[in-house]
């Protein structure tokens, strides 16, 4: 499963009010960032460094993305993209709103498979009354969605078919080297080592070489019958009471040879 990104709203009130546009308009983040807004979520994600919707949004205005009275250009992602050394590209320019049995969706879910993320146009219907970009993150029983201007459950843990009728577009963004598990080459054998290195330190807390008074009078009766052989003596010549954290066969053994003993069975 990819790692769920990082989530924004264009609608945040530490930016939503803020210029969007170019001459002739008066957008502003709110109304008209959401391209920008999913790519800063990504973008952030995959590279750790913080960059909201207003950082993607002056960025795409400085280089000519903002489109007048709508929203951002399709050129932008990949450019945007690139600035920060990934990979992004649109699948192909077939518009599949209105056909969820284009192969085009499935396409998609193959490569989040693979460990990119993408973002979708979408056009009329739940998720906008007109276009409106969206990022993917995982696909299951639902589409995993980080929405730039809603956090509803329906739009965010969509209806597949529902969300196949409204899809546009969709851009592919490479993000392989994140979403790869942490270590690609684990086999059995580096398991049973790492297994063997965690429980040795786990038993070591276990183990107790200080004794409580309350049960000085067993240990002494237990050392004098040798039912407990530490391994070797203390500087003074006592045995070494660093008992494992369970009972050794050693130990075992005598316990049961000592009882046979005593009970005329051996």
């Amino acid at each position: 499963m990819n790692k769920k990104p990082v989530s924004y709203l264009q609608t945040d009130s530490r930016w939503k009010n803020k210029p969007y546009r170019v001459t002739g308009e008066n957008s502003t983040i709110g109304d008209s960032g959401c391209g920008p807004t999913a790519a800063a979520m990504l973008i952030e994600t995959i590279t750790g460094k913080t960059f909201t919707p207003e950082d993607a949004c002056n960025w795409s205005m400085a280089h000519g993305y903002k489109a007048l009275n709508q929203g951002t250009y399709y050129a932008y992602f990949t450019p945007q993209f690139a600035e920060f050394g990934i990979d992004c590209q649109m699948l192909n320019w077939i518009n599949t709103y209105g056909k969820p049995d284009h192969s085009n969706h499935e396409a998609v879910v193959e490569k989040l498979k693979e460990g990119y993320y993408a973002i979708a146009l979408m056009n009329k219907g739940l998720w906008t009354s007109s276009g409106h970009f969206v990022v993917l993150w995982w696909q299951d029983d639902k589409v995993r969605i980080n929405d730039p201007a809603s956090t509803k459950d329906a739009r965010v843990n969509g209806d597949i078919r529902t969300f196949r009728s409204q899809a546009k577009y969709y851009w592919l963004i490479d993000a392989r080297e994140f979403n790869k598990e942490d270590d690609d080459d684990m086999d059995q054998s580096k398991f049973n080592d790492m297994f063997k290195t965690a429980m040795t330190a786990y038993r070591k807390e276990l183990q107790d070489n200080d004794c409580g008074d309350w049960s000085k009078e067993a240990r002494e009766w237990a050392v004098s019958v040798g039912l407990f052989a530490g391994n070797g003596t203390t500087v003074d010549g006592q045995p070494n009471m660093m008992w494992q954290d369970f009972l050794t066969r050693e130990q075992a053994a005598q316990l049961f040879y000592r009882f046979a003993k005593e009970h005329g069975l051996a």
